[in-house]
């Protein structure tokens, strides 16, 4: 098999996992009134797809190395088929329950795909094809944030979800052909222990490089998810923009960061460092935030889609940087052991920022203290890769 065969499917594998966590939040002004609850509350329901995640993600090495990266790519499609469906039923148990069973499904997806890219790919292009695989989340944001509004209005929330859902066991099918070759690693014997859990997570905490990266993807991951949680009902409520449009503008957030992660993964090969990099975007990430707060009813609509594509290619666009560093690091037979435990602290961020942003914005009736709180824990991060670099 060529070595694009496994990019590719590795890329239709993020890109409809992905959908799961895109189109809940599109649709959540519209589904939280028929749930009777606030739209406020769609950061509590993402926070508990983070929870299971994190513990899903940590735990997925050694299934990973047991049963191979596609079966439990596969694994993973289910349980995120079933969880939105579960949540399309309306009914508010079912939808925390469905929250669950989505996170332990989303969590393997990415400690698979590292699996298979650090088998198939050089060191040299490691940054580019990780990044290109990254692109699998704004590419889905994208697809979600033109088709799902529409679909809403069409059929209603509900449909839309089960409609997804049944798209996502039709990949199923289509990724069982590449087991054979890419699941030819997988080692059956490979014993379970308590040990291949808590080993990468002290491993995390032991190694320098990879304790900051675990540091900053936190603060950056908060952020990215604020944005893509919120931009809709924040233009919707705050700034009076339809429906529709502001799902066009968050589809335009994550069509930005799709070249926006490409293009930095080729300058983290060729120019900078991968740290160096990360610096730039949370420093850029933080800016739009803050402005992004500081917008009002009166700006031009062509300027608030400038505004969120800049925040897109900043805040959704670290991603793939920040996985080929990790797999860079990690010691010989742990990439996908040592990317799940990373990730760990990534989705953790995923769920304390949008629940404190949810937080703030009850507590202060303000969307922009929001912004620029978590904007400004962006920079912070930023230049701790600075202040960490200068001393080595």
């Amino acid at each position: 098999m060529n070595s694009f065969a496994p990019s590719a499917m590795m890329l239709s594998v993020a890109i409809v996992s992905a959908l799961v966590l895109n189109a809940v939040p599109i649709l959540a002004p519209v589904a939280a009134q028929s749930l009777a609850v606030s739209p406020e509350w769609i950061g509590y329901f993402i926070s508990i797809v983070y929870v299971t995640g994190m513990v899903s993600a940590l735990v997925s090495g050694n299934f990973i190395v047991r049963y191979g990266a596609i079966r439990m790519s596969q694994v993973g499609l289910v349980l995120c088929s079933v969880g939105l469906a579960l949540v399309a039923c309306g009914n508010l148990l079912l939808v925390v329950l469905g929250a669950i069973v989505m996170g332990l499904g989303y969590g393997p997806i990415s400690p698979a795909s590292s699996h298979v890219l650090a088998r198939t790919t050089t060191p040299g292009r490691r940054s580019l094809a990780f990044s290109i695989r990254q692109t699998g989340n704004p590419l889905a944001g994208f697809l979600a944030g033109l088709s799902i509004p529409v679909l809403v209005v069409i059929a209603g929330w509900q449909i839309t979800l089960f409609i997804v859902s049944a798209l996502l066991f039709l990949f199923v099918w289509i990724a069982e052909p590449f087991r054979q070759s890419l699941d030819d690693d997988r080692i059956a014997s490979s014993p379970f222990s308590f040990q291949q859990i808590t080993g990468p997570i002290k491993l995390i905490f032991l190694n320098q490089g990879l304790r900051e990266l675990a540091f900053v993807s936190f603060l950056f991951c908060g952020l990215q998810m604020i944005l893509t949680t919120y931009l809709v009902t924040y233009l919707t409520l705050e700034l009076k923009i339809s429906f529709v449009a502001a799902g066009f503008a968050l589809a335009m957030t994550q069509l930005a960061s799709v070249f926006a992660r490409v293009f930095w993964g080729y300058v983290a090969d060729k120019f900078l460092s991968p740290r160096t990099v990360m610096a730039i975007l949370g420093v850029v990430m933080a800016i739009a935030s803050v402005l992004t707060g500081a917008m009002s009813p009166g700006w031009p609509f062509g300027l608030v889609l400038l505004l969120t594509a800049i925040f897109g290619a900043s805040a959704i666009g670290w991603n793939g940087v920040y996985m080929a560093e990790v797999a860079r690091i990690s010691p010989p037979g742990m990439i996908a052991s040592t990317t799940g435990a990373s990730l760990f602290f990534t989705y953790l961020g995923g769920i304390v920022c949008p629940s404190g942003f949810a937080y703030v914005i009850m507590a202060t009736a303000s969307y922009q203290t929001g912004f620029i709180i978590f904007g400004l824990l962006s920079l912070l991060a930023s230049l701790s890769l600075v202040l960490s670099r200068n001393k080595r």
